[in-house]
């Protein structure tokens, strides 16, 4: 199982909700085979395994071809700011550095993890953001290279509206909040405009044939700069690629998730990878307004292994995954004062025969798609009641869809990612 941490593994939707990983390890459990869970930047769900003694451990001390680890380098973008080091969402240090290395017939992968032209809009004078009709999230502006037109899209439901330049509420002026992928490479274009520049994200990866060749032309040379979204990080071995950029980094550990510094620490240490991986040091820097972060410090010492169990011991004290198992049931319902009292009735039904229940809870977003949520979280110790709790969460989440005629709204998510 390669790149064992990812979480396209875990299947939330539609059911049946699993892990790949989990399924495989089963699988050869059934079979009395054996299993090679690889990655650089194990889970801490397998590595709490590998010191219970559940897995063995192997480690490669060596990085294929000998190549050493990339330089790192942490820039202040809060700080360039104040003294005006920065040109859009670049920093003038990050542009030297790009300059350089294009000068020296190498290539940049630039990595933003938003997709779009910009995340949101707001308008100037009442703040209100412009929202999808459906979802209660931020519209996000697409626009296609080399045109001001563009349109609103959802990126929860899919919907699409026409781009308005004023408010809806109070006819005031909307401006544009923060910077996607194609906006990085609007930027990228004007500030290098010698540059082969190409984009890869889910937008453009919907066209499979320019997916294929975008990631071969890159391969080949015949791209200087890819500007992509965490599409970029995977697995990929390019030889000539030797500065790896992540602008806006802090949008990886804004995520309302326990799991958010993990997914950071493992994208990171992908991204890392993916630069100097011959004979030569190549060199990844990361643009970031809180520098000091331990993530960063760690990385910078070379450290990510010790970050991790630091992590570890977090999720013990407050009894998180690897430590307890996690089950999330999800309320969706058309009318919101149902959602409310659905999900209430289920919680205090759960709360009777089974420990850990949380909620119910509003989660963010509270809206998709026309239908209202509400979450409830149980946290389950890993011992011998754990399959007689989650059998009984079935049962009773079963009884009470039959008994208030409510099939259909419940789903019910075991480790959710």
């Amino acid at each position: 199982i390669d790149e064992e941490h990812d979480n396209s593994y875990k299947q939330d939707a539609p059911a049946p909700r699993y892990n790949g990983r989990d399924t495989a390890l089963m699988l050869a459990r059934i079979h009395n085979a054996d299993v090679i869970l690889g990655s650089a930047t194990p889970s801490l769900e397998s590595l709490y395994n590998t010191k219970a003694g559940k897995f063995g451990y192997i480690r490669l001390e060596e990085r294929f071809h000998g190549a050493d680890g990339a330089e790192i380098e942490i820039i202040d973008t809060k700080a360039e700011r104040l003294k005006r080091g920065m040109r859009g969402n670049f920093s003038i240090k990050l542009i030297q550095q790009i300059e350089k290395t294009l000068k020296a017939g190498e290539q940049v992968l630039i990595l933003r993890s938003r997709r779009a032209y910009s995340p949101a809009l707001q308008c100037r004078d009442c703040g209100e953001l412009v929202k999808c009709p459906h979802c209660n999230v931020s519209l996000s502006l697409h626009r296609p290279s080399g045109s001001a037109a563009g349109r609103l899209v959802c990126h929860h439901c899919g919907w699409q509206g026409p781009v308005s330049d004023r408010c809806r509420a109070c006819s005031g002026e909307l401006m544009l909040l923060g910077a996607g992928t194609q906006k990085i490479e609007e930027e990228a274009s004007n500030l290098f405009p010698n540059a082969r520049i190409a984009r890869l994200d889910s937008d453009t990866a919907q066209n499979k044939s320019y997916e294929v060749k975008t990631i071969q032309d890159f391969s080949n040379g015949e791209i200087d700069i890819l500007i992509g979204t965490q599409i970029v990080s995977k697995g990929f071995d390019f030889s000539n690629l030797s500065l790896v950029v992540v602008i806006a980094a802090d949008a990886m550990l804004a995520l309302q998730d326990f799991r958010a510094d993990e997914k950071a620490v493992q994208l990171l240490e992908q991204l890392r990878g993916r630069c100097g991986r011959r004979e030569r040091k190549g060199l990844f820097i990361i643009q970031t307004s809180q520098p000091q972060h331990p993530l960063y410090q760690r990385l910078l010492c070379d450290k990510a292994g010790d970050y991790c169990m630091e992590l570890m011991d977090e999720r013990r004290d407050f009894g998180f995954p690897p430590f307890s198992r996690i089950v999330t049931l999800t309320i969706r319902d058309r009318f919101e004062d149902r959602a409310q009292r659905m999900s209430a009735g289920l919680a205090r039904t759960l709360n009777a025969a089974v420990p850990g229940v949380t909620g119910p809870y509003t989660p963010n977003p509270d809206k998709k798609a026309d239908n209202y949520i509400r979450h409830i979280r149980i946290s389950l110790k890993k011992d011998r009641n754990l399959y007689i709790y989650k059998k009984a969460i079935r049962n009773l989440t079963a009884v009470f869809e039959t008994k208030e005629k409510y099939a259909g709204h419940i789903t019910i998510d075991v480790d959710p990612a």
